[in-house]
């Protein structure tokens, strides 16, 4: 008898309602994911949130948020001494910022350069502190018609502005890269709030993207190479060089 009165006073919910519900869950689980960098689309924002938590790794910035030390091998390594010297200014601007490590090879004073007539021979051994391991990576610069080493560090807090354009999703024609791509050109720059060690003059004019004092809302401009690989949006391979 009990049984019956409370099957008889429950609330039947009408099936339109249900399917009206799974129809919304669904259509919200939809939108997420078109949203996420799982979705098959571009869209400004979902181009600004990959880029956003792509620059969060320093070492993701354009070159222009970035020094560059010549003639070293990728860290630890040896490199010469006389070349060192003549850009002392970053050189010792790392080393004040302990980012890097320089000490004679065979013996000498840690922390100061050859002189006389082994300076043009000697060799320094160039080490990272576990400070700059966030903001270093090695690469390449043409020097005439060679290619030498260079130790590069960025800048950290890297502000992305406004996604100015992209391309339409596509295979890119000109290459052998069977996935989707696309270039976007977007707005950045550097704060000296958050520059930490970037900050110092030193550096300069290297490293540059700081809003001037008389235009404080100044931007810089980048193109960039976005790639959906295994099905998820993000920065393609050495994204800064634009094969279209």
């Amino acid at each position: 008898m009990h049984q019956k009165q409370r099957t008889a006073g429950r609330r039947r919910i009408p099936r339109k309602a249900i399917v009206f519900g799974v129809i919304a869950v669904g259509a919200a689980g939809f939108f997420a994911w078109t949203k996420s960098p799982l979705g098959p689309g571009l869209t400004e924002g979902k181009i600004r949130d990959i880029l956003v938590e792509a620059m969060a790794t320093p070492t993701n910035a354009p070159r222009s948020a970035c020094v560059s030390v010549l003639g070293v091998p990728p860290l630890p390594s040896e490199a010469s001494a006389a070349l060192l010297e003549e850009q002392s200014k970053v050189v010792q601007g790392l080393v004040k910022h302990q980012l890097i490590t320089v000490d004679p090879v065979g013996g000498g004073k840690p922390g100061a350069p050859p002189d006389g007539a082994e300076a043009e021979t000697a060799l320094v051994r160039v080490a990272l502190t576990s400070k700059g391991r966030a903001f270093y990576t090695d690469g390449e610069a043409r020097i005439g018609s060679h290619l030498i080493y260079t130790a590069v560090f960025c800048a950290p807090g890297l502000q992305v502005g406004k996604i100015l354009d992209y391309s339409k999703p596509v295979k890119n024609p000109f290459d052998d890269n069977p996935n989707i791509v696309s270039a976007a050109k977007f707005e950045w720059r550097l704060d000296r709030a958050t520059a930490g060690w970037a900050a110092d003059p030193a550096f300069q004019p290297q490293i540059w993207g700081f809003p001037s004092e008389d235009r404080p809302d100044e931007w810089e401009t980048r193109h960039i190479m976005l790639e959906r690989k295994d099905g998820i949006w993000g920065l393609g391979d050495d994204p800064y060089t634009i094969r279209w």
